[in-house]
């Protein structure tokens, strides 16, 4: 057997491979389109927000309406199977692409995102985050995103990194109810630093390093963050860090990892995704991806185990509320360089 061990370990990794590119043709030939075009080639500064949903009608409308004020030009939304109307909210969008795929997104969350961003898009920059999440950034009243992708591209740089902010309601949950989204935006003001932990962007211990390793950033000092809120009340073990911005190009690989776009040179600034989680019917939605087993994760059945045992006011886990950028920079949670600043004047 020694003698041929070396072959057969080489037959593995080539039946692996082999599985692998059968399973994302699997995947790519079970997503559907639904509404809009097929390709949209987008300008050198053309900024398209690329969304992966499944019953994410509580979020949808405002998620985009806040996104194209920023400056988005398209949009490209994937359906996981919702049944909440989800397709319906967004086909009211213009200059929007709807496909349907029928995935299991706990087994293949890697392999959908990566078709969301480029099965349908050609070019230009994505904004890839999640529907639950509405992004921030210095000077965003003045700067908007195409302009960012103008400035930043001018300086070589290719990617924005961002720090999810989970934002909480001052109250009992069942207080804030079905607040819309907008609304849940303006009275979920709370949020954690204490129990926010630091790590180094590259040369950490973590399990998904390697894919940090394959980019470059010009800002030592932006870490990788963990924990904050959802930490301190259902221990969860979350991650903050996300590549939210990027310019598609030879090498950038999008989503290998949830979090991590690979083959980029992250600019030396950060921006906040302030995340709301925990608004609209959270204990209703976590109860169906729990039923449904839809998340590879534990965290939704950690926050429901908590949930369902009393009506929680999770601003007691907090100890700061009203952010602003330049408040989360004055607190370190966000970072920027002067040259930054002087980029973003």
């Amino acid at each position: 057997m020694g003698v041929f061990s070396p072959v057969q370990r080489v037959a593995q990794k080539l039946s692996n491979r082999i599985q692998r590119r059968l399973t994302n043709q699997r995947i790519r030939n079970g997503v559907r389109l639904v509404h809009g075009p097929a390709m949209t080639k987008l300008a050198e500064t053309e900024v398209a927000l690329v969304l992966v949903g499944r019953d994410v009608a509580y979020f949808l409308d405002h998620h985009i309406a806040h996104h194209r004020k920023m400056g988005v030009s398209h949009i490209v939304y994937i359906d996981n199977g919702s049944t909440d109307g989800s397709i319906d909210i967004a086909r009211r969008w213009p200059d929007i692409t709807i496909a349907t795929c029928d995935a299991n997104f706990k087994d293949h969350e890697g392999q959908i995102r990566f078709l969301a961003n480029t099965l349908f898009l050609e070019g230009g920059w994505r904004l890839a985050i999640d529907p639950d999440e509405l992004l921030d950034y210095p000077n965003s009243d003045h700067v908007p995103l195409p302009e960012l992708a103008r400035r930043m591209a001018a300086r070589g740089h290719t990617a924005l990194v961002a720090q999810m902010l989970d934002m909480v309601f001052d109250g009992p949950l069942t207080d804030a109810g079905e607040l819309p989204y907008a609304e849940a935006e303006a009275r979920f003001d709370w949020y954690n630093l204490a129990d926010v932990t630091r790590l180094p962007y590259l040369g950490s211990d973590l399990p998904w390093a390697w894919y940090l390793e394959q980019n470059r950033i010009t800002h030592p000092d932006i870490p990788i963050l963990h924990g904050g809120l959802r930490k301190a009340a259902f221990d969860e073990k979350c991650s903050l860090t996300k590549h939210a911005l990027f310019r598609v190009g030879d090498g950038v690989v999008p989503h290998p990892h949830p979090h991590v776009t690979t083959g980029v040179l992250c600019t030396d600034f950060t921006a906040v995704l302030k995340h709301y989680k925990l608004a609209g019917g959270v204990v209703a939605r976590d109860a169906k991806l729990v039923a449904e087993n839809r998340v590879w994760h534990p965290e939704s059945q950690q926050r429901l185990a908590r949930l369902a045992e009393e009506d929680m006011n999770l601003a007691t886990f907090c100890d700061h509320h009203s952010p602003t950028v330049e408040r989360l920079i004055d607190q370190e949670f966000l970072h920027i360089t002067d040259a930054a600043r002087e980029m973003l004047d």
